[in-house]
């Protein structure tokens, strides 16, 4: 499994639906395309400040047999750091100094973090460098490969992918005291920026390339995303996201299932607290049965609170 996920530009128009609600906050009329609006607003502002941020990432896989029987479970404890490229203060990705696998410390436990960034000053090119955080982050993690899912909030609400979707409010929920709004959305026609299993393309826009193990008639039917936002009634901040990967089949199949939760933070944005993420397996039917899906594996990630990384590295120049 391999999630990628690429940088964005904001280029696209806004199309939503006007079913309108009243907050209880202010008692003034709020529509879909507000909260839309405005909680894309808030994504651009967590993606500026979600940097150089640290936490302790436990994360846990786990794997099932076909009677839905956990057959395999491997814990990894981590220093989570978000990481600013040396290179290009504008390329960030998710950097975890791998401290415990199953309880038992690593080798590695007592290298620091800005021991590591020292030694990849050695690389000589941008892509050189994320590939060395991404193999030494994800090296107890076998053959998969899960980047980038904290490093942005609730990307179908970025401007190229925003048109594919309708939205809609549904209601409201308190969360620790907080009213938000609950907005559903529902991808409504195919988009080149959201995939699977497609080769990897150059592009200033953000995309989603989903990289699962999925028989070929999935991939010719094409997949579309669904799922609902809880957005602060007050802020326009993300307290919770639901989504759902789903082969479009006759019967849409849930393929993928990622759940994303967030925190108060002392930075102004919410910040990851925990995200799940469920893959499930699809199963050919007869000529006259549907296929159907078994869940094959979770992995779930917990964050402590996140504080300032009190890391500052340079490169030099060798340069006489």
């Amino acid at each position: 499994m391999k999630f990628n996920v690429k940088l964005l530009v904001f280029t696209a128009l806004i199309f939503v639906s006007t079913h309108i609600i009243y907050s209880q906050t202010d008692l003034l009329p709020v529509n879909a395309e507000t909260v839309v609006k405005k909680a894309a607003a808030q994504t651009v502002v967590y993606e500026e400040e979600f940097k150089n941020l640290l936490a302790t990432e436990t994360k846990t896989f786990q794997q099932f047999d076909k009677n839905g029987v956990v057959k395999k479970q491997s814990v990894i404890e981590s220093n989570f750091i978000v990481y600013q490229s040396l290179r290009d203060k504008n390329v960030i990705s998710e950097f975890r100094n791998i401290v415990k696998v199953d309880g038992k410390s690593v080798s590695n436990k007592d290298r620091t973090p800005d021991e590591f960034f020292l030694q990849i000053q050695k690389t000589n090119s941008v892509e050189k460098e994320l590939e060395r955080v991404q193999k030494e982050s994800s090296r107890y993690d076998k053959n998969l490969e899960i980047q980038g899912l904290t490093l942005l909030q609730a990307s179908i609400l970025s401007e190229n992918l925003r048109p594919y979707f309708d939205f809609q409010i549904i209601g409201s929920e308190n969360i620790q005291g907080n009213e938000t709004i609950i907005i559903s959305y529902q991808q409504k026609r195919k988009s080149p920026f959201i995939s699977i299993n497609e080769k990897d393309t150059k592009s200033n826009e953000l995309s989603l390339n989903f990289k699962l193990d999925v028989p070929g008639f999935v991939k010719k039917a094409g997949v579309f995303l669904r799922g609902k936002l809880w957005v602060d009634a007050k802020t326009y901040q993300l307290w919770k996201e639901e989504r759902e990967l789903t082969a479009q089949t006759k019967i849409p199949l849930v393929i993928l299932k990622t759940d994303f939760e967030y925190q108060p933070s002392d930075f102004g944005i919410l910040v990851p607290k925990q995200i799940g993420l469920s893959e499930y397996l699809i199963k050919s039917g007869s000529k006259k049965d549907e296929p159907t899906t078994i869940k094959a594996g979770d992995i779930k990630f917990i964050y402590s609170k996140f504080s300032k990384a009190d890391v500052e590295v340079k490169i030099l120049d060798d340069t006489p």
